[in-house]
């Protein structure tokens, strides 16, 4: 007979095993080796639908750089713009290549006095709190050489 943290060791298993499954994965390709990968859980306690932004990494996997990443756009150039979802954050950031996500204007989650005008993250330049700034910048910031 198995021991009590065999049985529990066991559970654990199960229910993390089952969780996964619950979970359809859809992966929408952005450009360069970004994608954002749509999470749908079937169980509805879990928050249904989010989306993370990915940048693929060898030839069968990816690093997830960002959660909720409701709002963002393929730059060019192997660079992303988007605003970080994480409810402690909210920032519209830039990432290039390899390099570290930089942020471009703080606090643009829809929850605060960050805008963007009506056209979104759409355009160039884009309208940030009332200050234009070319995609060419923004690239740059991330640290893009050209």
């Amino acid at each position: 007979m198995k021991g009590p943290l065999f049985r529990i060791a066991y559970a654990a298993a199960l229910v993390t095993a089952m969780s996964a499954a619950c979970v359809s994965r859809t992966k929408e390709p952005l450009g360069g080796k970004w994608y954002v990968v749509w999470e749908r859980s079937q169980i509805p306690e879990a928050g249904g639908t989010h989306p993370f932004l990915y940048r693929r990494q060898g030839p069968f996997g990816g690093k997830r750089i960002e959660e909720n990443t409701w709002r963002y756009r393929y730059l060019g150039d192997d660079c992303v713009l988007y605003v970080a979802g994480n409810s402690n954050r909210g920032d519209l950031r830039a990432a290039c290549g390899e390099r570290p996500p930089v942020v471009i204007a703080k606090s643009m989650d829809d929850r605060t006095k960050g805008y963007i005008r009506d056209m979104g993250i759409t355009g160039d330049p884009i309208s940030i709190n009332g200050r234009n700034l070319s995609v060419r910048e923004m690239k740059s910031r991330a640290g893009h050489g050209g």
